[in-house]
């Protein structure tokens, strides 16, 4: 016994202290312990907390006291005065034991005994209890102190309690983050799976745990993922519904907590799991989850937990619902992608078909001679692995050809993938022709495939090819000589087969000779060179291509458009259209998107009147013509006495008409805008026009307004 004396009041203040700042709530409750057993002056003692589950006394921490006949003597709730304090939640002392008659006697040596139960928010969790081998060896002074502590030492108790429980929710939180950044990872059902368990397994400690699925065609249950087992014993499990704990879970659509699996009889051990456990199996729980989808069940997610007496078993079923639930999202979620896969593929197969129909020689539209021709080179050409060059100006249709060719040789059930050279910046168009490999570069998080190897087996259409850098030209030569591709940041060179159709709106030939063009890559380009002739080479072809595309946008846009006037096809036909095809589709589509009427005018195709400016900038003749000065009302008109003399028409062989008509109608405006003082609708009402048709008059002939 500690001969020194001890402050009651001070032993309080120091646990209530301790209590604010301690990391360590075990160590406060043996310090509690140590100032109840120094302040009474006694020999022994002990802190001893309330098993529920088996209603009896758990010792904490003792003093003084045999530890094996601690272990062998368990008291139960209401069973000597320990007992009774725990089982009542009133303190009592007893300074002669022999003649207290619930007294149950530990040590022979024992002559009084003071029990303090440990009560917090109106439970008793637990009591003190403390001994010595002197009788009358307690007071009532001593009694009120001990009940003092032994309730902060119960205030310890729930705060550790307390403090536990929040340190397993934050690990199942955490775990569930893992869970949800893993599921996120991958669609590969069986990746999840094992990851699942993995984490499961590693952050919760588990013993070990499982995920069955029920297979519907063989009307059993069987373990997708388990950890901790072989492939063979994960093949023995197999349950039939209604089976075992597994079987039941399934059966009833219901969680189920098992608190001992080696006690339980419905635990069939079949893949041999006690053998495994690392700990006592008695002391091992198990957790069963039904995973539901669309409110049926599909399958058990399986967790063994080491249980102690702090483990909060329902905290971590819930976890496992939740876990369960994420398994049941992913499986739905490879289920619709499945599905999704699958329509892809039905339409990729209706697409291509659609494509092989669209470009059979018959959508591209011309009668021209130079078309017949380029046709027939198509025909022969389509169905050999010859590379191709496509030349011509822009929007005289080279992508067009390029599916033509494909679509119409033994590769259009094949991948056709297209890539334009100009339209991607020189630093990036290597990964996206050869692909890279995760951290070749900043920015490479993962390895990607290039466009040669998404092409595989197909075609691959490369637009501005003369754009493309010297250094790159070079890695594409070798793809045309060896037929293989090596990825940015690999070693490793892969073989691909791959039909190159390129086109260019640049001379490649005056781009070798400026060596901007490597001649070796363009010689192994231009085997077969099919060049694209522009629209205002064969006009004849305009009033074909007109018509399709009224039909097409008509159609597009819900319009009714039966045609164009005589006066707009000359106008179209007259122009020389710089962006062929492309442009002339441009104008056809906004003209019908902006139509008002059922046929369409001059009107409807303004842009164009407007682009006849830059031919008149080009010839002085018109621009004098069209600045005379206004004619007098009472003059004739007299071409002789104007700007434009007969002479100066002599010199206009051709243009004669078109100067002639301009003179008129310039100065004829010029007068009617002088006459009604500039007001624009009187001056078309007297000419005879609308208001649109003056004011693209006044811009085309440059009239000063």
């Amino acid at each position: 016994m500690n001969s020194k004396k001890i402050n009651p009041i001070q032993s309080i203040h120091d646990v209530a202290t301790a209590m604010n700042s301690t990391q360590d709530p075990d160590g406060l409750l043996e310090l509690i312990l140590d100032r109840c057993i120094q302040i009474c002056g006694v020999e022994s003692g002990s802190l001893m907390l309330i098993d529920e589950k088996s209603a009896v006394l758990d010792v904490v921490t003792s003093r003084g006291m045999n530890q094996q006949i601690l272990r062998e003597t368990r008291l139960k709730i209401g069973q000597g005065i320990t007992g009774m304090a725990a089982s009542t939640g009133r303190a009592k002392l007893v300074n002669d034991v022999s003649k207290d008659p619930d007294y149950i006697q530990v040590k022979e040596e024992i002559k009084s005994e003071l029990v303090a139960p440990m009560i917090v928010e109106d439970g008793i969790i637990g009591v003190i209890s403390l001994d010595s081998n002197r009788l009358n060896a307690f007071s009532a002074e001593m009694l009120e102190i001990v009940s003092v502590l032994a309730n902060q030492a119960a205030q310890i108790f729930k705060n550790l309690q307390t403090i536990r429980n929040l340190e397993q929710r934050t690990k199942i939180q955490t775990t569930l983050i893992e869970i949800s950044k893993l599921v996120t990872s991958t669609l590969d059902l069986n990746e999840i799976f094992e990851g699942i368990m993995v984490t499961m397994e590693k952050s919760l400690r588990l013993e070990k745990g499982s995920i069955v699925l029920h297979n519907k065609e063989e009307g059993v249950l069987r373990i997708v993922a388990a950890s901790g087992l072989s492939q063979e014993e994960m093949d023995k499990g197999s349950y039939q519904p209604g089976e075992g704990i597994t079987g039941k879970v399934f059966e009833s659509g219901e969680a189920m907590i098992i608190e001992s699996v080696a006690n339980h009889p419905a635990f069939l051990n079949r893949v041999g799991y006690l053998s495994h456990f690392k700990h006592d199996p008695h002391n091992v729980g198990l957790l069963c989850s039904p995973i539901l989808s669309d409110q049926n069940i599909i399958g058990v997610v399986n967790a063994f937990i080491v249980q102690n007496k702090h483990t909060d078993l329902k905290s971590y079923l819930d976890f496992l619902q939740v876990v369960a639930s994420i398994i049941s999202q992913s499986i739905k979620i490879q289920s619709l992608v499945e599905e999704a896969k699958k329509e892809i593929s039905r339409e990729n197969i209706q697409l291509k078909r659609e494509l092989k129909n669209k470009y059979k020689f018959g959508s591209l539209i011309g009668k021209a001679t130079a078309m017949e021709k380029m046709f027939e080179k198509i025909q022969l050409v389509a169905d050999s692995r010859a590379s191709v060059l496509i030349t011509g100006e822009s929007g005289t249709g080279k992508e067009m050809i390029a599916n033509a060719i494909h679509y119409n040789s033994s590769r259009s059930e094949n991948p056709f993938i297209k890539i334009n050279c100009a339209a991607i910046p020189e630093n990036l168009l290597e990964s996206e022709l050869f692909g890279h490999k995760k951290g070749s570069f900043t920015g490479a998080v993962s390895d990607k495939k290039g466009k040669f190897e998404m092409a595989d087996t197909g075609s691959i259409f490369l637009d501005e090819i003369g754009e493309m850098d010297l250094n790159l030209q070079s890695k594409l030569l070798r793809v045309l000589q060896e037929r293989e591709i090596e990825a940015v940041g690999s070693v490793k060179a892969k073989k691909v087969d791959v039909r190159i159709i390129a086109a260019t709106n640049a001379e490649l030939e005056q781009l070798v000779a400026e060596k901007k063009f490597r001649a070796d890559l363009f010689y192994r380009l231009n085997v077969v060179k099919i060049n694209t002739p522009p629209l205002r080479e064969r006009t004849e072809d305009i009033p074909l291509l007109i018509n399709h595309f009224l039909e097409k946008y008509a159609k597009d846009n819900n319009k009714v458009i039966k045609g164009i006037t005589r006066e707009a096809s000359k106008l179209l036909l007259k122009y020389r259209w710089p962006g062929n095809v492309r442009e002339l589709e441009n104008v056809i589509e906004r003209a019908v998107v902006l139509a008002q009427e059922e046929l369409l005018s001059e009107e409807d195709f303004s842009d164009i009147v407007d682009h006849f400016e830059e031919h008149q900038e080009a010839h002085p003749e018109i621009q004098s013509a069209s600045h005379a000065e206004p004619m007098n009302s009472s003059e004739p008109l007299d071409l002789a006495s104007g700007r434009l003399t007969p002479s100066q028409l002599d010199n206009l062989d051709g243009r004669a008409m078109e100067i002639v008509v301009n003179e008129v109608e310039s100065r004829l405006i010029q007068y009617a805008m002088k006459k009604f003082r500039y007001t624009k609708t009187r001056v078309a009402k007297f000419l005879g026009i609308n208001r649109n048709t003056l004011d693209k008059k006044i811009k085309e002939l440059n009239i000063e307004y």
